[in-house]
């Protein structure tokens, strides 16, 4: 079960200048801005933040579907990445 707002989100376009930055909506009433050094940056990490609960479900369902083992030692190295991409959206790591 996950901790984090529940999708969808979706990326705001500045509306009346286009040099602010752009924004990410979370639920129906959350959001944020996405600082950045150029309107361009802030639109590409928008559009990946915005991705992040579907990319964390996709993860979660590609470790049920292969069947991944709980043994560290047994993983291959695709697998232990994205158990550990996982672990760090979910804030499982140090």
């Amino acid at each position: 079960m996950s901790n984090h707002t529940p999708g969808p989100w979706r990326v705001i376009e500045p509306q009346e200048d286009k040099l602010r930055p752009y924004g990410v909506q979370m639920g129906k009433e959350g959001g944020f801005m996405v600082p950045c050094y150029t309107a361009e940056q802030s639109k590409h990490n928008a559009n990946l933040i915005a991705a992040a609960p579907e990319l964390l479900e996709a993860l979660e369902e590609t470790v049920y579907m292969r069947g991944i083992p709980e043994d560290d030692e047994a993983k291959n190295g695709y697998e232990k990445r994205l158990m550990a991409a996982i672990a760090k959206a979910k804030g499982d790591t140090e």
